[in-house]
């Protein structure tokens, strides 16, 4: 039986299962629109050898897959943040850290974060926003703030927006962050060094067709519209960009009404370059605040040198009003949390809503779709695979390692019909 297998999408969904795949025999060629590979993982360097992630950043020590081919590729992982030591607030003006909440605040989060436990235990998705859920519960207005950016924070979705039953599983992690020592960007490389000229970027797919039993792949080139054919195609890409494209394939009504209407989180990400580190006088953690970015860290914690890099996130329709004037926002957000902040001697920042290959930055569900979708969706239509961390079991949603464990199971999928 003939082995070929075509990938679409270089970020770590792809990679991963193009890696599998190939280990496993079969002859795979992957295909990338952008000019690097990565996805959404985007690791740059700033000044004095520093660098920090416009993309996905955080492994939680229970992200097995990923602590897995890091051991594997020779990876070290560095500790980032504990949870919830590690976690400030600014609400209502007023900063705070875990030792300096009144015990009226630190029970009322206690109590809230209890109820969205029972929630998870329940399994219950209720039809309910995570903002219905906070009114009708009556929930204390300084737990109801924390909450509410929380929703931006983790989610990159608005409170009015997200399913409080989806919301509830940012409670699953791990109680500590990790992440890749030189960066996210490592582990893609990684894979990539490993599958070489099997990689084709400033490829983007443009049609998706499947004959029989031959898929068919129209893609656009430097050279023009070239139509490529294989065996197996395992698709990657977020639905929020798969939803234009051409897909003639065998789907079910509801894999096309989940592509088509599957939500996800707009999210700005902007680095923030500094000749110190004034903040660590203040004990920074992760800050969650009432401010144009809505959750602020520093990315440079084992990084050597007097210079600092904070990463600072604003999500939702808060990031609409920083489009445009991300840097000045950024800094604007900094100087509110430590007054007389200096300025930023070096910066990114990338649009991830703006970004044509991605259109979002990670999925999240509505009131009702994991029961609607999760519950008895199949990744797979006819010899068509869908991978990406939106198709992942619902706690690793989001995170690097739900791509990874997509790319697994995609791998597997196909290896196990070729046994058979």
């Amino acid at each position: 039986m003939s082995k070929r297998v075509i990938v679409v999408g270089a970020g770590l969904a792809g990679l991963t299962a193009a890696y599998e795949l190939t280990c496993a025999g079969f002859d795979v060629q992957l295909f990338e629109a952008r000019e690097r590979f990565g996805g959404r993982v985007q690791t740059v360097s700033l000044g004095a050898e520093q660098h920090g992630e416009l993309g996905a950043e955080f492994v939680d020590d229970n992200h097995t897959a990923l602590i897995s081919y890091a051991t594997q590729f020779n990876l070290k992982l560095e500790p980032a943040f504990k949870f919830p030591d590690d976690i400030c607030y600014y609400i209502d003006g007023n900063f705070s850290t875990q030792k300096t909440l009144t015990a009226q605040q630190q029970a009322s989060l206690n109590d809230l974060y209890e109820q969205l436990d029972q929630l998870l235990t329940q399994q219950a998705d209720p039809a309910q926003t995570l903002a219905e859920w906070l009114t009708s519960h009556s929930t204390d207005p300084f737990a109801c703030k924390v909450v509410r950016q929380q929703s931006y924070g983790l989610y990159a979705a608005d409170p009015e927006a997200i399913g409080v039953g989806f919301f509830a599983y940012s409670g699953t992690s791990g109680d500590r962050n990790l992440r890749i020592r030189g960066g996210s960007s490592q582990l893609a490389m990684s894979f990539a060094h490993f599958l070489g000229d099997r990689i084709h970027l400033n490829t983007p797919v443009r049609r998706i067709q499947q004959q029989e039993q031959t898929i068919s792949v129209s893609l656009e080139t430097v050279q023009g519209q070239v139509e490529v054919f294989a065996d197996w195609i395992v698709v990657t890409i977020p639905w929020s960009v798969l939803r234009h494209l051409s897909i003639e394939v065998p789907l079910t009504e509801a894999q096309r009404e989940a592509i088509a209407h599957l939500s996800y989180g707009v999210s700005i990400k902007t680095l923030l370059q500094y000749s110190n580190r004034f903040w660590q006088q203040s004990s920074w953690g992760l800050v969650v605040g009432e401010t144009p970015y809505q959750t602020v860290w520093e990315s440079t914690v084992t990084q050597p040198g007097e210079a600092g890099i904070l990463a600072c996130t604003s999500s939702g329709t808060p990031s609409r009003n920083v489009a445009g004037h991300s840097v000045e926002l950024a800094q604007q957000t900094v100087s509110t949390l430590k007054p007389k902040a200096p300025k930023a001697i070096a910066t990114a920042t990338h649009d991830w809503s703006a970004d044509p290959w991605s259109q979002g930055s990670y999925c999240y569900f509505a009131p009702r779709d994991l029961k609607s979708w999760r519950s008895d969706l199949p990744y797979s239509a006819g010899r068509v695979i869908f991978a990406g961390e939106h198709s992942a079991p619902v706690e690793y949603c989001g995170y690097m390692e739900g791509a990874i464990r997509s790319g697994q199971r995609a791998a597997a999928q196909i290896s196990a019909f070729v046994i058979t």
